[in-house]
């Protein structure tokens, strides 16, 4: 199956999931599982993404992060042809708005840039088990991101819907595999 197909019947899957009660016990149990394992020691600056209602909620995420102390960024796909993207500082008050994708960034033009971060949780679509292969939503700003930044760790919030034994798509030579998924009911390293 290609990519865009995959994206397409994910999009609708993980809409018609984000009705059900089970996503937000499977949201409570990937939250769970992530403050129980070792992923942040040594972790001070966080770079995660506003999550968009079908997505894993990071809302509560990112509060635990704050309470830790950790630094957070969230963020922002740039608009230029080199589909770049950008973690500026997030904290309790900083001013958001929505993009035309609807997810929310940094809106400050003057919010601190930090693309050296310690950890990058790494939105997506579909996981594979085996190979930590990701799709995401197709402008591969994730992917272009860890490649020019390769000593970020990477982890991925994947629900059961998310989750593929093995990659049923393309997997092209820039696709960037994450290092950890964190599913509702185990902790898969690469």
């Amino acid at each position: 199956m290609n990519k865009k197909e995959l994206r397409q019947k994910q999009k609708e899957r993980l809409s018609s999931f984000a009705d059900s009660t089970e996503k937000d016990t499977e949201d409570q149990a990937l939250l769970t599982n992530f403050i129980n394992s070792q992923i942040l020691d040594g972790k001070e600056s966080i770079g995660v993404t506003s999550s968009l209602s079908y997505e894993v909620d990071t809302s509560k995420l990112i509060a635990y992060l704050w309470d830790q102390g950790k630094d957070v960024y969230l963020a922002r796909a740039n608009d230029n042809p080199e589909r770049s993207q950008d973690f500026l500082s997030y904290n309790y008050t900083t001013k958001l708005g929505k993009t035309k994708f609807g997810v929310e960034e940094v809106e400050d033009p003057k919010a601190k840039v930090n693309n050296q971060l310690d950890l990058v949780i790494v939105p997506g679509l579909a996981f594979a088990r085996d190979s930590h292969q990701r799709v995401g939503f197709g402008g591969g700003y994730y992917d272009r991101f860890l490649a020019k930044h390769p000593n970020a760790a990477t982890v991925a919030l994947a629900n059961s819907q998310m989750i593929f034994e093995t990659a049923t798509w393309n997997v092209e030579q820039t696709d960037i595999p994450i290092q950890t998924i964190i599913t509702p009911n185990s902790i898969l390293q690469k």
